[in-house]
């Protein structure tokens, strides 16, 4: 092992030793019947005064169509708030959640298809979550409120059992102005041109089928914080390899086409941050190199209720990541099968 790597290791296990095991947090409470035998699977109602922070930078790397509302006739307007001075596109947080949480369980479904893979026959995941938490999991409406995903994003299964969520996204704005970043009315771009579909497919279509968008264009940044409660070196791991996932599918409407990005993460920190996406804004108008070498020379701050957080930056967050298998082993390893004693 060279001095650096030996160095990222050290720094990870400080990072490890603030946050929680995955036997106290995400392996399920399991309820037993009169026999022994388990009859079933509960995330843990755990707490904890500990939390990690992510920070990073999303870079829109196609069209962007942040849209929390419906379209008005044959045009689409994306999301816009006046905030420091400045228009500029919103990226709420509940559009995040959602579609980093499905790339989250994407990830991880095939994830333990290849963790019960005897080397023979590679098991469906639906066999595995019947067997391991007694019921499937399909996001949004028949949550197994036991899971890694439900665990870390929450849900609720009406009349039986609900888990909250311990991870915490915020609204994110762009850096550039509406002038510079978004393609409207007006603009040297004007508004995106696409064709609305109808149900007689043999219809020929005319300009009466058009339909026009505002977008968000190509290399405006969005600043962003999520803050997990609770957390295991699992979560963090695999909430990175989610964004890149989620990056790749796209976020906001027609996310098929649009919404791509690329994200860099500037830092992770056991405390909390002593700054807001409003700061990251304000250092991002002095220039993106501002901004990212606030996080390099490691002049932001961060605290925690009690000693000294420890925080991540560069070379050692891409180290995080690579926990992931091990992590994600350790997890599979620690479930129970239904029905066994």
């Amino acid at each position: 092992m060279s001095e650096n790597e030996n160095t990222q290791s050290q720094n990870i296990q400080k990072l490890s030793n603030q946050l929680r095991s995955i036997e106290e947090v995400l392996t399920p409470n399991y309820q037993r019947d009169k026999n022994g035998k388990i009859t079933k699977a509960v995330v843990k109602p755990y707490y904890t005064k500990q939390f990690v922070t992510i920070v990073g930078l999303k870079t829109t790397t196609s069209r962007f169509l942040p849209v929390s509302h419906e379209g008005y006739s044959i045009e689409t307007f994306i999301d816009k708030v006046e905030l420091l001075g400045k228009t500029r596109a919103e990226f709420i947080a509940r559009k995040m959640k959602g579609i980093e949480r499905r790339a989250h369980m994407a990830m991880f479904r095939e994830m333990i298809e290849d963790n019960s893979n005897d080397g023979k026959n590679k098991r469906k995941f639906t066999e595995i979550f019947e067997e391991k938490f007694g019921r499937v999991c399909y996001i949004p409406d028949q949550l197994c409120i036991t899971c890694w995903n439900c665990s870390l994003f929450g849900g609720l299964r009406a009349g039986e059992s609900a888990a909250f969520s311990r991870i915490r996204y915020f609204d994110t704005y762009s850096i550039e102005g509406a002038e510079t970043c978004i393609a409207m009315d007006g603009s040297e771009e004007g508004m995106g041109i696409g064709n609305q579909v109808y149900e007689d497919l043999q219809k020929q279509r005319g300009a009466e089928t058009y339909h026009q968008y505002e977008y968000v264009k190509v290399g405006t940044h969005f600043p962003f914080i999520v803050i997990i409660e609770n957390p295991t070196l699992l979560d963090v791991a695999g909430y990175l390899k989610t964004v890149e996932i989620a990056d790749n599918h796209g976020y906001g409407k027609y996310s098929v086409n649009h919404g791509k990005f690329s994200t860099q993460i500037l830092a992770i920190s056991s405390g909390f941050p002593k700054f807001s996406v409003l700061d990251m804004l304000g250092w991002g108008t002095g220039g993106i190199d501002k901004l990212i070498t606030k996080f390099s020379n490691g002049s932001v701050k961060f605290e925690t209720n009690k000693g000294d957080p420890v925080s991540l930056f560069g070379d050692d967050i891409v180290a995080v990541k690579n926990e992931l298998v091990s992590e994600f082993k350790a997890y599979c390893d620690s479930l129970k099968d239904m029905g066994s004693k």
